[in-house]
């Protein structure tokens, strides 16, 4: 049992300083400084603390700059520039004093009674323990740092082998010297407990051929186990070949979110909708109901094909950690929200929109663009900051760019797009504000103020589409969020069910109102067009009952045919598809342009939306690869406050 003696009445701790020099534990410089505690009469306890404290703070040396490394290798939006790499290496640093610190203490004092001092055969006892201790320790970081280079190296493991014998090298090293940290300090706090009267096993003599064998071995153990755990695109096939099979077709996607079917449907019975109803004489198909409160985790899993489990983006808010400009993801789900409550309560982290960094799979324009197809994207959630290598990128900040002016901060790629937007959007913001105040005009300002704001939000985004240069794209995908903005904000307040009956009425009349506006302004978007397939995807938005969507493929004509794709424009002809899923959109619109499928996603393509008697069998590949993830050009001002402040006006975040 150990002893609880005073500071100053106990002087095992000096007699085991002149044993632990003399069975020379004191010759080595680390040894020199993890038993440092030894100089001073302490307590055995207090010995166990203060060596403690010593292998934390080695630890931290050891653990905090190569973690902070693995950070920035996995999420490159999170480290930014060298500042951001400090400041992460200085909390991973404090992390692990902290755990190594206390690990290494309760592991000397349980030492302590497992090798019960004050019984026979202490010695031997005591080498063993220690060795365990030691041992069991260095296994453990290894393991860790092996398994964290696997997840932090973005997916390229064995296909960059110097990089990752490096890694390897330098985790077995860390584990060694840990170990071995612990194994000393252990032997230093049992021999303070057992006294004069009981002797350590001496430090024997250092034989470098076993060394090397011994970390030869641990070196062999963790490239087995990086082999071993490895994904399947960690030995080169993080960009396959993609060998597109085109029948002529250039696909164009129009997701709409906030639409409610019933609605829409009682506009176009009494046929207010002449375009919607002429769309759905298409080819449609029902999207199961699902969670869509939050539009960058929903919209993500459209364009990707996976769950957000799989793609990383759980909500329109995440988190930048303080002193770092970078941003992480913030989870989700109580425990979560929990953290992201305390964190941002004692200022270590503050709140961010969701980015494109956080996305571990790839999207429909970027595999596309992959593919060799020409690519645009116009105001999709999470698409920024813009890559320079996946086609025309217009993200989620492109409009509050173009308003605010000033250089890039990668929320439009490639740059000369931007300076062709810039010298037509006071011509394009006009328009989209005329069409606006034309389309609404109601007793009540509130609404209509809102109505306004959420069309002319809806018409600029149509008329950067519509503006976009260059040849015809392969593949178009643009995102609509007036009609929820609006719903949301009209009939989504918590006062709703304190409003007058005429009240509520006159607002569901103004939602109405917004399907005609949307009806009208899609027009340029659908129209029909030789070899062009419009693809139009509707969600229900900020709904707190999930209700169906709706997937369509606009006729290009009558009974027309575009290569193989023929479409049946006869609504008597046309049955409902059976139910599909939101990931199975991107499949099937990998199947429509003839791009392989991944054997990664989660959905299958619905080819009866594409009209074809005969099918033409899928070809698959094992995986499309991770995102990009290589730097982007970010010169201008951070518009993070700003991109907030419209969001919050939005009514999208608190």
């Amino acid at each position: 049992m150990i002893e609880n003696t005073p500071h100053t009445g106990d002087t095992r701790v000096d007699e085991l300083r002149q044993q632990l020099r003399s069975l020379g534990y004191l010759d080595a410089g680390v040894d020199r400084f993890l038993l440092g505690p030894t100089k001073g009469s302490h307590s055995p306890r207090a010995l166990a603390v203060r060596a403690g404290i010593r292998v934390g703070l080695l630890a931290g040396a050891l653990l905090g700059p190569t973690t902070a490394i693995g950070l920035g290798a996995r999420l490159p939006g999170l480290v930014t520039a060298p500042r951001d790499a400090a400041v992460l290496g200085l909390y991973m640093a404090v992390l692990f004093f902290a755990v190594f610190a206390i690990l290494s203490a309760l592991t000397s004092l349980g030492a302590s009674a497992v090798a019960r001092p004050n019984k026979r055969g202490f010695t031997a006892r005591a080498r063993r323990v220690a060795s365990i201790a030691g041992w069991s320790l260095s296994v453990a970081c290894l393991l860790y740092l092996t398994l964290w280079w696997r997840n932090a190296n973005a997916g390229f493991g064995w296909s960059a082998p110097v990089l990752t014998v490096a890694a390897l090298a330098l985790a077995v090293t860390i584990s060694l010297l840990l170990g071995h940290a612990v194994r000393i300090t252990t032997l230093a706090v049992l021999g303070a407990v057992g006294g004069a009267t009981r002797v350590l096993p001496p430090i024997p003599p250092r034989s470098w051929r076993l060394i090397i064998t011994g970390s030869a071995g641990a070196f062999v153990g963790a490239a087995a186990l990086l082999l071993w755990t490895a994904p399947a695109d960690a030995f080169g096939r993080n960009h396959p070949a993609l060998t597109v099979v085109s029948q002529g077709r250039r696909v164009r996607v129009i997701a709409i979110d906030g639409f409610d079917r019933a609605l829409a449907d009682q506009l176009s019975r009494a046929g207010r909708l002449p375009r919607f109803e002429w769309i759905l004489r298409g080819e449609r198909a029902p999207l199961a109901p699902e969670d869509t409160s939050d539009p960058a985790r929903i919209w993500t899993t459209v364009a990707t094909g996976v769950s957000p489990e799989v793609h990383g983006v759980h909500g329109i808010e995440t988190r930048r950690i303080a002193g770092v400009q970078g941003i992480v993801s913030a989870g989700s789900g109580p425990v979560a929200r929990m953290v992201r409550a305390g964190t941002d309560a004692l200022r270590l982290t503050r709140p961010a929109i969701a980015s494109r960094e956080e996305r571990r799979a790839k999207t429909l324009w970027e595999v596309a663009s992959e593919a060799g197809l020409r690519t645009a994207v116009v105001n999709w959630w999470a698409t920024w900051p813009a890559p320079a290598r996946s086609g025309i990128v217009l993200t989620d900040r492109a409009v509050l760019r173009l308003e605010t002016g000033g250089a890039l901060d990668a929320e439009i790629a490639p740059p000369e797009v931007y300076d062709q937007l810039r010298v037509s959007w006071s011509a394009l913001r006009e328009r989209a504000r005329a069409a606006a105040a034309s389309r609404f005009s109601s007793s009540d300002v509130g609404v209509t103020t809102v109505l306004r704001r959420s069309a002319e939000l809806d018409a600029t985004v149509i008329e950067m589409a519509r503006a976009l240069p260059g040849p015809p794209r392969d593949l178009e995908v643009i995102y609509l969020p007036g009609l929820d903005i609006a719903q949301h904000a009209l009939l989504g307040s918590t006062e709703a069910g304190a409003l007058a009956p005429s009240t509520i009425a006159a607002r569901v009349e103004g939602l109405r109102a917004y399907y005609v506006f949307l009806d009208w302004a899609l027009s340029p978007l659908v129209e029909p067009r030789q070899g062009l397939v419009a693809a139009i995807v509707t969600l229900p938005g900020r709904v707190q009952t999930p209700s169906e969507g709706i997937v369509a493929i606009a006729p290009a004509a009558a009974d027309s045919v575009q290569g193989d794709l023929t479409i049946r424009a006869s609504a008597a002809e046309t049955e409902p598809l059976a139910v599909s899923s939101a990931v199975d959109i991107a499949p099937t619109i990998y199947y429509a342009l003839g791009i392989p499928l991944s054997r990664e996603l989660a959905g299958t393509p619905v080819r009866q939306l594409l009209g074809r008697s005969a099918p033409e069998p899928d070809r698959f590949v094992s995986t499309y690869g991770r995102p990009f993830a290589e730097p982007v050009s970010r010169k201008g001002q951070p518009l993070d406050q700003e991109m907030i402040d419209r969001l919050r006006s939005l009514g999208y975040v608190r």
